[in-house]
Formats: C-alpha cells, sequence, structure tokens
C-alpha cells in the first residue's frame, strides 16, 4: 500500500517531464500485461485475448508496431492494474478481452471481462482514493484501493480519461480514452 500512495503521490505532484515521454509500442505492452495477468489467472482457467484488428480502416500511414506517446512504466501500469482487476474480479474459466480499436476522435484502450459486475451506484466513485465497491472482497482479492486512483491520475496525464460500464452479473468495460493524435504516424 505504501509503494500505492507514493506512486500515486508522485502522479498527483509532478508534471510530465518531456524526458519520460517516448514511442510505446502499444500491443508490445499490452502483450507484456496480459503475460503477467496470465500468471495470476493461471488457477482459475481464464482466457484473456488482446484484439487490434480495427486500424486498417483509419485513413493515415501508421508505424507498425502501433505507436503511442507516453511515459512506458506509467502507460504500463495502468493497462496492468486493469488487466488485473478484471483477473481478480472475473469468475472460474471466464473470459477477459483486451480490444484496442480507433473510435471517432479517440484511441480506446479497453478491457472486457465477464466478470461479477459493479452496481452503477457505485461507479462514479471508482477512482477515489480506497473506494471499494464492496469491502468485504478486500481480503480476498487483496487490493488497496488505489488502483483505480492511480490509472486515472495515469490517463490524465497522457491527456486521456476512462470510462467505466459494468453490469451486475453481466462484467465490466474499462475503457482508456487517449486523443487519436496520440498516434504515432509515419
Amino acid at each position: 500500500m505504501v509503494e500505492d500512495l507514493i506512486w500515486l503521490s508522485r502522479l498527483e505532484a509532478l508534471p510530465v517531464q518531456e524526458d519520460d515521454l517516448e514511442l510505446v509500442d502499444l500491443e508490445g505492452i499490452l502483450n507484456s500485461v496480459v503475460n503477467d495477468a496470465l500468471v495470476l489467472a493461471v488457477d482459475k482457467s481464464i482466457q484473456i485475448d488482446i484484439a487490434m484488428d480495427q486500424f486498417n480502416a483509419l485513413d493515415v500511414s501508421l508505424t507498425k508496431p502501433l505507436q503511442i506517446t507516453g511515459c512506458y512504466l506509467e502507460l504500463r501500469s495502468a493497462f496492468g492494474n486493469l488487466v488485473q482487476n478484471a483477473v481478480k474480479y472475473t469468475p472460474q474459466n471466464g473470459q477477459i478481452q483486451v480490444q484496442c480499436f480507433p473510435r471517432h476522435d479517440k484511441l480506446v484502450v479497453r478491457v472486457v471481462d465477464n466478470g461479477d459486475g459493479i452496481d452503477s451506484l457505485h461507479i462514479p466513485r471508482l477512482t477515489e482514493r480506497f473506494y471499494r465497491a464492496d469491502a468485504s472482497r478486500t481480503s480476498s482479492t487483496g487490493g488497496t484501493g488505489l488502483g483505480l486512483a492511480i490509472v486515472k491520475h495515469i490517463l490524465a496525464r497522457h491527456e486521456a480519461e476512462l470510462d467505466i460500464k459494468s453490469e451486475v452479473g453481466v462484467g465490466s468495460q474499462f475503457s482508456c480514452l487517449f486523443p487519436l493524435a496520440q498516434l504515432y504516424r509515419s
């Protein structure tokens, strides 16, 4: 918890440094995050897939691999947190999909699961420090209640936002919405 608090305080207090920004291989970072999550998911037999196939429809010349401008460590932390949360709250033999696609003027990185879902009354508060939709799950899932606050601040530092949709008993979607302009174009 102390490490999460320090990380969150740093994100809130320090501006993004130009030296921290680089071209980040989006598919590479998502593959890395998914590989880490598969280790957590092995006991639950959860399937995790990545879908990045909608970029051919863009009328621009994009580099291969797909790259965005950002801070690698921060983006890895944000995406990793969302995928690990999906693993925690997805039942045995569940499915998680990490999607990356353009939508209007946004680049969307979305984590979709068929887990427990979250009651809509909790969604507006999920990114608050220490807020937990169900305090009884704290000991079983091992979270600090800081992860989504960290994600929110990382996305804000990348001129992005977090959109959360969920339905109890159906699952959740956590969408990171980046300006499409952050895609590196050749």
